[in-house]
């Protein structure tokens, strides 16, 4: 179930604190680049002159006078990411964003991937409503959006949590400006990360030298241990006219009739863009080449496999007991069959019994309980999954509550705790203690069972920024309600 491991050189070692030095961040002059020759990264499909033009107007491409401190290095040439009436919703945007992508860097237990682009706006949040939400916009066209993707080295698992990041940056061996704490972000192209607008003070080579902190969100099976010492790593990049002349030459526009579409882009280097599906499959969404309206055939012809993203795995994955939704409002209102997926705010919702039964892996259950539970002997795992539509990113940075009511009456009620799993990524879950039915005549007994109603309170929506996409969703998350299914005491539903 883990990711694969990435082609990286691992030499550097996994001491305890260990600083890793990757390479330079240098433009790739051949565009038929394979993964066998890991040079720096671009996006392909560079926008015409007279396309550019013609769309300044409609994006509202910045700067436009002769005020160099309005435009900055890039001439003002840099989209702004607006569109007019996005819906309550996962949607397409105006583009894709063109960037460099540096080799992975070793750093202790770690392993990151740097990106660099323009800068350029995203959103914040803090809180739960339309309000919480604010547009972060560069203050000057000079500098770049720097981000990294964390992984763990020995299950390839993306660390889509914590915070405490810092970025400090060197030039000719002298410190840049303040340390960075970037934002841990949501980008549809990207997946999670981490990232923020950083001004430079000119052209040069730049030192970036990246610390990450001990992981502090709860791990289980093979993570269980890891990620409890902090770890630096180092990178290099160029900046200059072609650094920037790249970034934004090659912006790639989808077809205008397509902005604020309910869709998603694919990940970097995946091929079509998603979209136009109902967003009820396993994974919150269908997928088309006949969807991408004329995109379909973009791919990038540079190698960008080796950058890691974030995804949960699909509803036939997990080995325990799949809870089943009401009949609830989907993404357009209308009203979707109890088999599908509730969906809370766009974001489809999977939840799982796992259970010590003789037809259950047990091994899943004593993973998931963790180290710290195993002397208690645990009978049930409740674990809940949002995560994106289209392309099943996680959601992390929320709390959540789950409710068990039995023949109407309030049963128990537990705090979801943030956890990273080897085997099932990132999720939110609860031991639960009592004696399941199978075993137990008492009405009152806390273990979750067969016809019981489990309703899933999402009482602070993830407290992540978004890219472009993902600003207007989840944010006024409602509760969602699953019904524990017959043979609820372990095996696979078949869904």
């Amino acid at each position: 179930m883990a990711p694969d491991d990435p082609t990286a050189d691992d030499s550097a070692g996994s001491s305890d604190r260990r600083t890793a030095i990757g390479p330079v961040l240098a433009p790739a002059t051949d565009t038929t680049t394979t993964a066998t020759r890991r040079t720096l990264l671009s996006r392909t499909g560079a926008i015409s002159g007279a396309l550019a033009t013609g769309l300044a107007g409609c994006l509202g491409l910045g700067g436009g006078g002769d005020d160099e401190e309005q435009d900055g290095d890039y001439g003002g040439r840099q989209p702004t990411v607006t569109v007019e009436d996005p819906p309550n919703a996962v949607f397409l945007p105006t583009h894709r964003e063109a960037m460099r992508v540096g080799e992975p860097v070793t750093a202790g237990e770690f392993r990151f991937v740097p990106m660099l682009s323009y800068p350029h706006p995203f959103w914040t949040i803090a809180g739960s409503d339309d309000a919480a939400v604010e547009r972060e916009t560069p203050d000057v066209g000079r500098g770049v959006h720097m981000m990294i993707t964390v992984q763990d080295r020995e299950t390839g698992l993306v660390v889509p949590v914590d915070d405490g990041i810092q970025f400090r940056i060197r030039s000719d061996g002298e410190r840049v400006g303040s340390p960075v704490s970037p934002w841990a972000m949501l980008s549809q192209e990207m997946g999670f990360h981490f990232g923020d607008n950083v001004g430079l003070p000119g052209d040069g080579t730049y030192e970036v030298e990246v610390t990450i902190p001990p992981l502090s969100v709860r791990r289980t099976g093979a993570l269980a241990g890891r990620g409890e010492e902090r770890a630096t790593g180092t990178f290099e990049f160029e900046y200059d006219d072609e650094f920037r002349d790249q970034v934004i030459g090659e912006i790639d526009y989808l077809e205008r009739d397509r902005w604020g579409e309910r869709g998603a882009l694919e990940p970097m280097g995946a091929g079509a863009d998603g979209g136009g599906g109902d967003g009820d499959g396993d994974d919150g969404g269908d997928r088309s080449e006949n969807d991408a309206g004329g995109n379909a055939e973009h791919e990038s012809e540079m190698d960008h496999a080796h950058v890691p993203y974030a995804t949960v795995p699909a509803v036939d994955a997990y080995a325990g007991t799949r809870l089943v939704g009401d009949a609830s409002a989907g993404a357009d209102g209308e009203e979707t069959a109890a088999a599908e997926l509730p969906r809370s705010d766009d974001a489809p919702i999977v939840a799982v019994l796992f259970e010590a039964d003789a037809d259950t892996d047990e091994s899943d259950l004593t993973r998931l309980a963790g180290d710290e539970n195993r002397t208690q002997n645990p009978e049930q795992y409740l674990l809940v999954s949002p995560r994106t539509p289209y392309n099943r990113v996680p959601l992390p940075d929320a709390a959540l509550t789950a409710s068990i009511e039995r023949d109407g009456d309030l049963v128990v009620e537990h705090e979801l705790e943030q956890t990273l799993d080897s085997e099932y990524g990132h999720h939110y879950g609860v031991v639960v203690s009592g004696t399941g039915s199978d075993t137990s005549d008492s009405e009152s007994s806390s273990a979750i069972r067969s016809g019981d109603s489990v309703t899933v309170s999402v009482d602070s929506p993830p407290q992540v920024a978004r890219h472009q996409g993902y600003e207007t969703a989840f944010l006024e998350m409602e509760a969602v309600t699953f019904e524990v299914p017959d043979g609820a005491e372990g095996g696979d539903t078949g869904n």
